[in-house]
């Protein structure tokens, strides 16, 4: 390898110092970083067992490294800011109208333990006749901040939560004292992101977040100057109605004013067509908007109605000054969310996970609600623990991705010059999350001096034994 090429391992070192101070012990950071690196090196999945198989660490770690996870010397609350703050000041951020954007979903993954909190049954909604109908599993909520340029972009993760099975566990707020759901955790995690930011924000969800919560949690917050924190863009059900604004000023939702919208494409005299750039391709739509009442949240929403060959669809967005283009531009950015998800569960292995306790009750039959209220104190202190390693656990590889997804953007050059493998077509002149994995990885086990070099090999390296130093990752057996 060229020594004039940039380790990135020196890189990761000034990374990796901005979150010394969510550590309250040094040893506890150095964890932090030897998970982060594991995350980079392995080339299985198979939870704790493989960062101490792939890092060579001696196996008197694997207690240290399960006790890292529940430690009380840092927590997600603490480290999330800090990385929101990291991201807003060294990513490129695309903006539109002066406002970033936020992409919040959900992602359902499939656990089999009967001990570990938080598994359900969840129902999946695909049009793949391989999935099933249902699982169970764990429902994780998460966010990201659309990063990038127009030649690529990114939606960067900034924090995962679980969502579903932690009702009686996890105390959060619903809406006019009602209970938490999905809808209204969702929105409270793009909010508190929001006002981490301390920017104005637009974020896009899926149809499912179009209901009245969702946009009544966004309309209460608003910022010093009055103006709302945060504008919601998402993608209508098809039987949505609203009504036209009355001409007098008499009783509003009259049923002379109803209008369900998809019967809006009945008239294409109202429609306008043009050509726009959507997914980097050149398309000819035609489209209308207009804004109307909608009765859930007693208030104005612009509806943007599309028709994109063939396909018809209805979006709906609480800024009346957003151009309809605009709109249709930044809900194509939230399937960007997607292809994250892709790259947290299939490349780090981000919910391979396998913290249970015995502690968790039996599951009832029928996969009836179990009353985790009647547990003693102790036992739910070791459940709500244990919820918090599962979270702890995906957080990190949500930061690992992100600095994957940081180095892509920056660093294109080097990254490329430090490659060694083949690809069979180049799509881009900036390298994938697989790439930039398979140069961290390349330079950790060929250990060229810049490497050595390094504060975090350095920290590695005082948690293995000498006689394991240089031997293959395969003939280390698990324990």
């Amino acid at each position: 390898m060229n020594e004039e090429n940039i380790s990135m391992f020196c890189q990761l070192d000034a990374i990796f110092e901005v979150f010394r101070p969510c550590f309250s012990r040094k040893a506890t950071f150095y964890w932090f970083i030897i998970v982060i690196v594991g995350f980079y090196v392995r080339c299985d999945h198979n939870g704790l067992t493989s960062i101490i198989r792939w890092l060579s660490l001696t196996p008197t770690c694997y207690d240290s490294l399960i006790k890292f996870f529940y430690s009380t010397a840092w927590s997600v609350d603490t480290l999330f800011p800090l990385w929101v703050t990291w991201v807003l000041t060294h990513c490129p951020l695309m903006e539109f109208e002066g406002r970033l954007l936020l992409i919040g979903d959900g992602i359902k993954i499939a656990k089999e333990s009967r001990k570990m909190p938080g598994v359900k049954c969840l129902h999946q909604d695909s049009n793949n006749n391989g999935k099933k109908a249902s699982i169970r599993g764990h429902h994780f909520g998460v966010v990201g901040i659309l990063v990038g340029s127009v030649l690529k972009t990114f939606c960067l993760p900034l924090r995962a939560e679980l969502h579903e099975g932690v009702d009686k566990l996890r105390l959060s707020e619903g809406l006019n004292g009602q209970p938490p759901t999905l809808i209204t955790r969702m929105a409270r995690l793009l909010l508190a992101t929001a006002q981490i930011t301390g920017r104005q924000v637009y974020a896009t969800l899926d149809a499912y977040f179009a209901v009245g919560p969702t946009f009544l949690i966004f309309k209460e917050q608003l910022n010093e100057q009055g103006e709302q924190l945060v504008h919601l863009i998402t993608r209508a059900k098809d039987n949505t109605a609203a009504y036209f604004m009355p001409e007098d000023d008499g009783k509003r939702f009259k049923k002379r004013d109803h209008l369900k919208l998809m019967e809006l494409f009945d008239h294409p005299y109202l429609f306008t067509t043009v050509e726009v750039l959507l997914y980097g391709k050149s398309t000819i739509i035609t489209y209308y908007y207009v804004d109307l009442l909608w009765k859930p949240i007693d208030g104005l929403l612009r509806f943007v109605l599309i028709q994109d060959g063939e396909s018809r669809f209805i979006l709906m967005c609480s800024d009346l000054t957003l151009s309809p283009y605009t709109i249709l531009k930044i809900y194509t950015f939230r399937v960007k969310i997607e292809v994250t998800f892709g790259a947290l569960k299939n490349l780090l292995g981000g919910f391979c996970y396998h913290f249970w306790t015995t502690c968790y009750p039996k599951p009832l039959r029928g996969g009836a609600t179990m009353n985790l209220s009647k547990l003693s104190e102790s036992a739910q202190q070791h459940l709500d623990s244990t919820l918090t390693a599962i979270e702890r656990f995906v957080n990190l590889a949500v930061i690992a991705l992100g600095i994957l997804q940081f180095f892509s953007l920056t660093a294109a050059a080097t990254v490329w010059q430090n490659y060694t493998g083949w690809l069979r077509t180049y799509s881009s002149t900036f390298p994938s999350e697989r790439v930039i994995k398979t140069v961290l990885a390349t330079e950790f086990f060929e250990r060229h001096d810049k490497v050595l070099s390094s504060r975090t090999f350095q920290i590695i390296q005082t948690k293995k034994h000498s006689s394991n130093s240089g031997k293959n990752p395969f003939l280390l057996r698990e324990k």
